[in-house]
């Protein structure tokens, strides 16, 4: 059985859905401070198959040991953690104990029950800004950022440790770049909109009328259109990665990370004019002042991927921003 923790978020309901479609045997962990209960009677209508949901928290050791004895995990896939660097500048002290400290309670608990095999949602801010674009996995993630990063280079520096100290441990670390898009029956996506500072979920307020128009930060970067340039993945791409990841750990001891992203950038103001044709409708946007710390680009390398997981990224632009507006016109009574 496999343990998904978050699995009512954007990333982690996508992974639900796909194991369900393959037949696998899943419990969901989440505590819905990012999502809702309503997005599993989204997954029931894209699969027959039941599954059992928790509603709790990765720092409730207790639950976290109940349910382990109550389930036979095998693997757990970690998606659980609050997300904004916006947020986690202001609120610092929720990252380290959310991100952080529920791990800790999560690596303890596996490691009692004998379930070494782990697949962990980093992320791309880990890397240091000065590094050479395309960022590599080798690449230095040295200094610190902001406390959303921080903590995943803690978590990642924690199972770097672990493994070393305890051989049994399998754990894949996949730093991704920008998901956006949804399921392809439109049924599930990225729900989650309203507090939302991401640039695809402000494009869908805009199109929604819930905002007059969205914040374009800077047009002066060194970019072909001065507007900042970043690497957009597939969601179901994604996912397809972290099954590969499961598939590569099973049989190998030690840690292994990887890249999940598209391996190229498209700027702001690309994204935001496909999304004009392909909504049928013009998004509005205003340019302000660049944010502290922005970068003007950078884009995945994904060349360790491809070559160890045998996976590289399917759908292009055209089919994220289509799978995007299924997904919104299907579900904007469900958006929060």
């Amino acid at each position: 059985m496999i343990l998904i923790t978050g699995g009512c978020g954007y990333v982690g309901s996508h992974a639900v859905a796909r194991l369900l479609e393959l037949n696998q045997d899943i419990v969901v962990l989440d505590n819905l401070s990012n999502s809702s209960k309503s997005v599993i009677k989204q997954i029931n209508k894209i699969s027959d198959k039941k599954f059992k949901f928790i509603h709790g928290d990765l720092n409730d050791r207790t639950l976290l040991i109940s349910l382990f004895k109550d389930n036979k995990i095998d693997t757990v896939l970690h998606f659980a953690g609050v997300k904004s660097v916006s947020e986690s500048i202001k609120f610092p002290t929720k990252y380290y104990l959310n991100n952080v400290a529920g791990t800790i309670n999560l690596l303890k608990v596996m490691e009692q029950n004998h379930v070494f095999k782990l697949i962990f949602s980093s992320s791309a801010t880990v890397y240091d800004p000065e590094n050479q674009i395309p960022w590599k996995e080798e690449f230095s993630t040295d200094k610190l950022k902001h406390p959303y990063a921080d903590s995943k280079i803690m978590i990642e520096n924690i199972l770097k440790s672990i493994c070393n100290i305890n051989k049994k441990w399998k754990i894949g670390m996949l730093r991704y770049f920008n998901p956006i898009g949804a399921h392809s029956s439109g049924l599930i996506g990225e729900f989650n909109i309203n507090k939302n500072t991401n640039l695809m979920p402000n494009i869908n307020k805009t199109f929604l009328g819930r905002q007059n128009s969205l914040y374009v930060y800077g047009n002066d970067f060194q970019t072909k259109d001065g507007t900042g340039v970043r690497d957009y993945i597939h969601i179901e791409d994604l996912i397809s990665g972290h099954l590969r990841a499961r598939d590569f750990i099973q049989n190998k001891n030690g840690i292994f990370i990887w890249n999940l992203g598209a391996g190229k950038g498209y700027s702001v103001l690309e994204i935001i004019e496909k999304c004009s044709t392909i909504y049928g409708k013009k998004i509005n946007y205003k340019i302000v002042d660049r944010r502290p710390g922005d970068l003007g680009e950078y884009w995945a390398d994904i060349r360790k991927s491809e070559k160890e997981l045998n996976w590289k990224p399917k759908r292009n632009l055209d089919r994220m921003i289509s799978d995007t507006y299924k997904f919104i016109i299907k579900s904007k009574n469900n958006l929060f």
